[in-house]
């Protein structure tokens, strides 16, 4: 059991994966109205047992676009242990809305708390990087915490559609009872990836935090503490890397204000939704065996 004191928040919490209640409907998804030290605090907690991952998702303005047109992105939001409101934008549509959503959570800002949270010998982390370079610098940060069972390993390039590295990874989780998964390989691949695979895995946290691991390894710099409290990362980072990141940012983003302008007026945000097929458990279990 985990002790919480804030908002209310009963202080024996049992992660049951059924607190419902804490929640806000907001653009046609699920958010959380937990604040941070609740999220940390859960995340420091056991994962459900026998449900496999439990996905945490961020929503910025690029992820609301891509929610807009990809139907098996917004199957992942759907079935997401907690989704957090991550971009400025996002937040002050909520507060707009009026929703009880204390604050932004980013992925960069979780990241390294999450890490100071765990605990090694209890905890086992498994970190999937973009480059080599961030995963051995990566390594050795988290060495530094006293963590020595970790795995920080890179994923080759369509990684999401590469069954063989698929199974070799989910694989490599349930050998080392991966209990905190961490994919820095940009949305929407990390996130479809683990909602896919979520019953091949062991029970643990799914956390899809992009740019956090390069910027907790060192071999991306983030934006200033005040640019990034302001909301105005999004413009440091499109400097940063203007042929990535400009169009997705001042030309890519304004379907953004159609889907609020829908959700506003009571509408989906997105086209209509294909159901997924029927999970069945003895399947599940024969993948991890």
């Amino acid at each position: 059991m985990t002790e919480l004191s804030p908002r209310g928040v009963p202080s024996q919490w049992d992660n049951d994966n059924k607190h419902t209640s804490a929640e806000h409907n907001l653009l046609g998804f699920n958010f959380t109205t937990w604040n941070e030290e609740v999220m940390l605090a859960a995340l420091a907690a056991p994962a459900p047992r026998s449900e496999g991952l439990q996905l945490l998702v961020t929503a910025n303005v690029d992820h609301i676009v891509r929610l807009t047109k990809d139907a098996e992105f917004r199957a992942a939001y759907r079935s997401a242990w907690k989704a957090v409101v991550d971009g400025m934008p996002v937040m002050l549509y909520a507060r707009l809305r009026r929703a009880p959503i204390p604050g932004r959570l980013s992925g960069s800002d979780l990241f390294p708390k999450i890490l100071r949270r765990l605990s090694p010998g209890q905890h086992r982390l498994l970190f999937v990087c973009p480059d080599e370079d961030t995963a051995v610098k990566l390594n050795e940060r988290v060495r530094e915490l006293g963590f020595s069972d970790h795995l920080s390993i890179t994923a080759p390039m369509g990684f999401e559609k590469n069954e063989a590295f698929g199974t070799w990874l989910t694989t490599l989780a349930r050998k080392q009872q991966t209990t905190h998964l961490f994919l820095g390989l940009g949305a929407p691949k990390s996130e479809k990836w683990m909602s896919q695979h979520r019953h091949e895995l062991p029970d643990c946290y799914g956390l899809a935090f992009g740019a956090a691991l390069q910027f907790y390894a060192g071999t991306k710099r983030r934006a200033p503490r005040i640019v990034s409290k302001l909301g105005f990362e999004f413009l440091w980072r499109a400097a940063s890397e203007p042929k990535r990141l400009a169009k997705r940012y001042f030309i890519s983003s304004w379907p953004f204000l159609i889907a609020v302008a829908r959700d506003l007026a009571g509408k989906p945000i997105g086209g209509p939704d294909v159901e997924p097929p029927p999970f069945h458990h003895d399947e599940a279990e024969k993948k991890r065996a």
